[in-house]
């Protein structure tokens, strides 16, 4: 599995332990066999049968867990993050059913559905991530002025703003207000990325603004060390504008936090040298050689390497 597909799935994962801990139990203290595992067709084949938060947990697990294999690409994926929506939106799960139209929206390569972006923002709504279902309904009003359910929108924006692009440069600007010891406020920092990333979903076809917004998004995500959504982010760029300025720089930045902060050598070994695969000329390419040859070397090994060629 690529750390790609690892980090698409940060908002699916997170109730998965919740979820578990729901399910009952499948053996008593005394029974020492395994229980038997049970195929997704299984699990689903359950839950059409009695759709119990305990059977639609399974197969929300199910699901999760299907959809960590880099063998399933397009549109089985797309199928699979659907079926985790209606099992998750039925059972009202709110928040696991927010992390797959999510991830539904960001792997869409059409333009958003209405319906799909307003049911969104009223999740995100109800999950007090009003900055970013702020973002999406003004979108709805840019994009889709036209759309049956229009009315419904004016009506869930929590804020005034004149267009979604001054809100995020207003999100911006609290960044550093009653700062903490990180030098940055930590509340006003997760507002702007998840507005950031609501702008990505809502305006995928801004190729000026939008790459910039999720870049910006990542870095501020790394100063407060939520480094899986720093990642997510650096891959979205990736993926879908690879042509942006700041994309080779948003593959450096993958690497150096996978080795600096996630400590992984060899996945960052990896994203180094498809640095130098893709960039070869970039100015970034002799720091990147530096990073690969001195892979795994504490700060001072690497002083006295240095020390000794400037004695030779």
């Amino acid at each position: 599995m690529t750390f790609l597909r690892f980090t698409s799935l940060i908002f699916l994962i997170l109730g998965l332990s919740a979820c578990k801990s729901d399910a009952p139990s499948t053996q008593t203290a005394t029974n020492t066999q395994a229980p038997a595992v049970l195929t997704m067709a299984q699990l689903e084949a359950n839950y059409k049968k009695d759709a119990n938060p305990s059977n639609g947990n399974a197969l929300i697990i199910s699901i999760v867990e299907k959809l960590k294999s880099s063998s399933v690409t397009g549109s089985e994926r797309i199928g699979l993050l659907q079926k985790g929506y209606d099992v998750a939106k039925a059972q009202g799960i709110n928040a696991r059913a927010s992390g797959f139209l999510f991830s539904i929206l960001k792997e869409s390569n059409s333009i958003p559905n209405p319906s799909q972006v307003f049911e969104l923002g009223q999740l995100m709504k109800n999950g007090r991530k009003e900055a970013a279902a702020n973002i999406l309904f003004n979108s709805l009003l840019d994009n889709s002025p036209n759309w049956e359910g229009i009315d419904k929108v004016k009506s869930e924006i929590t804020e005034k703003f004149t267009s979604s692009d001054a809100y995020i440069t207003s999100l911006g600007e609290a960044l550093f207000e009653d700062v903490d010891n990180t030098g940055i406020n930590r509340t006003a920092a997760m507002k702007y990325v998840n507005a950031c990333e609501a702008y990505g979903l809502a305006y995928p076809s801004n190729t000026e603004n939008t790459p910039d917004n999720l870049f910006k998004a990542a870095e501020v995500a790394k100063s407060i060390r939520t480094f899986p959504k720093s990642l997510s982010i650096y891959d979205w760029i990736l993926e879908k504008y690879p042509n942006y300025e700041k994309a080779p720089t948003s593959l450096f930045l993958k690497g150096f936090i996978i080795e600096n902060n996630l400590k992984d050598d060899e996945m960052a070994k990896q994203i180094y040298n498809d640095f130098l695969s893709k960039y070869p000329k970039h100015d970034l390419a002799d720091d990147v050689e530096f990073l690969i040859e001195n892979l795994g070397k504490t700060d001072q090994e690497i002083l006295e390497m240095i020390e000794s060629k400037k004695k030779n």
